[in-house]
């Protein structure tokens, strides 16, 4: 076997073995999957020797676009440099798939099948375990399992050949794991795989009625006993999105930022406790994803990548072969329904699977002999991608695995923060630490003040950062008096956090303590009414405002104030409440008995 077709296929054995440990989203596991991604993506453009085609240019296009992008944004500086790490390592494995030989391709082919019947036992095993369907076995998320499986069907050999029957039984195994993962577009793309492999005629007529019947019943059953919201949710997600992109036409929040930048136009649930407990997380379809992310520009340089793409696999005449146009169909569709641009383990191997089918049609065109002067470029591209990947993936990760492998300290944040500096965790750790102490020394203030502050300059868009710079200020302000700087940057910090979380209630509830601690009634009270805005049910709130009618004089308000602050915590009765309509309707009951006496 040539070197270059050995670093193919171990590149597929890194993919598999990151399937295996459960998507590699875990620190632990991501530092080996890293590592040996560094390893083998290094050494893949190391011994490549053919020059880039056209499709390939447009890719390295979008992927410059989108550093552009996340630089531009700055929305999460570490969150855009994992995202474009993993973009990266899926461009380089498609790019060395699709250059592999026939028998390189089948070899490769053979262990994605294997670790995909894997996947399907592990499925299995949990669907007996818990006595139901909508299980994701060793990926736990059900969607992506499906993601993989169902792409998986066309790296089977279904036409001809000796080991045909073999392939119905592994097509069958993966259908079964298909179904138990209860994903609704897995069984639509599903459909979309019996459309195209069925020869034209009756065959494809009678199976494909029979095949939408049984995922009909499938998917009603699967309604009936286990209702998701996010089924219809969906179209309201979609808008919320294109809402978002609207605010950033042209660069998008960035790669990875949809979630910090989310939080203005968190979803309305007007029937539940909390009306803004939900947080968009994903897109829900990926081309709205990369449009978000990615803004326009990115969004027609990948739109570009496909068309180019598209042409130079017809010119092949690549699209006669079934297996890949099922591929494809898979893909479209899983696509349409999920947010998948952010799904290592998705991404990795849609790009693997891709190339393999490519392959067969692929001609390499040899650069030559190269010259004395650009016998180095090889060897310093290669250190490039094994940087690039340990910078991208292991450094973050081994951050993580250091701070979770034991009980945080001032020792631990220092050598996390030295692992990785972009990592904000142990700095939000250290400020609600220093916070909490029932009395503050100057050292402890300002300790507070430069991780607070560090912390939102390592991610700028987090509002939980930004108001905890605000409390850090306003605790200046309360134990050592109204410093017109600390006064000024609790209000700059409380006035970011609510600009890009308007619809929790706690940001401005701070804000209001801060204007009261200062003397300023008429603003608190309008901060705190805000947070009711919010949040109705807010009870802490109601108890500040009927604090505040009380310094006001307004009697007959602040009983009005309570009224609603006891309507609100007696909510708490209420059955199947999360955690944060919990928080929103708990106060303690020493504020109801001092109110209740002031007023009396």
């Amino acid at each position: 076997m040539r070197t270059v077709d050995a670093t193919g296929v171990l590149a597929v054995v890194v993919v598999a073995v990151a399937a295996i440990l459960g998507g590699a989203f875990y620190p632990g596991p991501r530092m080996a999957v890293g590592l040996s991604l560094a390893v083998t993506l290094a050494a893949a453009v190391y011994w490549r020797r053919d020059r880039l085609r056209t499709e390939e240019w447009v890719v390295v296009v979008f992927l410059v676009w989108s550093v552009s992008a996340g630089v531009l944004a700055r929305t999460a500086p570490l969150a855009a440099r994992e995202v474009l790490t993993v973009w990266l390592a899926a461009f380089l494995l498609w790019m060395t798939t699709r250059r592999a030989n026939v028998p390189t391709a089948r070899m490769a082919s053979k262990i994605l099948v294997g670790v995909a019947v894997i996947l399907v036992f592990g499925v299995i095993l949990e669907a007996v375990g818990l006595g139901r369907m909508r299980v994701g076995g060793l990926l736990e998320n059900p969607n992506l399992t499906a993601c993989l499986l169902v792409v998986s069907l066309s790296l089977l050999p279904l036409y001809g050949g000796r080991r045909r029957r073999w392939a119905i039984v592994v097509a069958a195994v993966l259908v079964i794991g298909v179904v138990l993962t209860g994903s609704r577009a897995g069984l639509l793309a599903l459909l979309a795989v019996v459309a195209i492999i069925l020869p034209r005629g009756r065959a494809r007529s009678v199976g494909l009625a029979v095949s939408a019947v049984i995922v009909a019943a499938i998917m009603a059953w699967r309604f009936l006993s286990q209702p998701d919201i996010l089924a219809w949710f969906r179209p309201t997600i979609w808008g919320a999105v294109l809402r978002l992109w609207a605010e950033h036409p042209i660069a998008g929040v960035g790669p990875g930022g949809l979630v910090d930048a989310a939080g203005a136009v968190r979803l309305l649930h007007a029937d539940h406790v909390g009306q803004h407990q939900f947080l968009i997380a994903y897109a829900e379809s990926s081309p709205l994803a990369i449009l978000v992310q990615t803004g326009v520009v990115g969004f027609a340089a990948a739109l570009t990548a496909v068309l180019a793409w598209g042409a130079a696999v017809r010119a092949r005449g690549a699209f006669e072969s079934v297996p890949l146009r099922a591929a494809l169909a898979v893909m479209v569709v899983m696509t349409l329904f999920h947010d998948l641009i952010t799904a290592d383990i998705v991404l990795w191997w849609w790009a693997v699977v891709l190339g393999l089918k490519e392959a067969p049609s692929t001609r390499i065109t040899p650069v030559g002999e190269l010259r004395p002067g650009r016998r180095a470029a090889p060897a310093v591209a290669a250190l490039a991608v094994a940087y690039i990947m340990l910078w991208g993936m292991v450094e973050p990760s081994w951050a993580r695995w250091m701070w979770r492998a034991g009980p945080p300290d001032v020792a631990l944040t220092e050598r996390c923060l030295r692992a990785e500096p972009w990592y904000a965790e142990p700095l939000y750790w250290r400020t609600r630490v220093l916070v909490r102490r029932e009395s503050w020394t100057w050292e402890a203030a300002g300790e507070a003040i430069a991780r607070s502050r560090r912390a939102v300059r390592v991610r700028p868009s987090s509002a939980a950062l930004w108001g905890e710079l605000g409390i850090v200020q306003t605790w200046v302000v309360t134990n050592f008096g109204p410093w017109p700087d600390s006064v000024e940057g609790a209000q700059e910090a409380f006035a970011r956090a609510t600009e890009l979380e308007p619809h929790q209630p706690w940001h401005w509830l701070e804000w209001a303590r801060l204007e009261r601690s200062v003397g300023d009634l008429g603003s608190a009270v309008m901060l705190a009414h805000r947070a009711i805005e919010a949040e109705p049910h807010a009870a802490r709130v109601w108890l500040f405002i009927a604090r505040l009618e009380l310094d006001r004089g307004q009697v007959e308000a602040a009983r009005l104030a309570l009224g609603k602050a006891r309507d609100s915590a007696a909510l708490r009765a209420r059955p199947g409440l999360n955690s944060y309509e919990r928080e929103l309707v708990s106060a303690p009951e020493w504020q109801f008995r001092e109110l209740e006496e002031a007023l009396q």
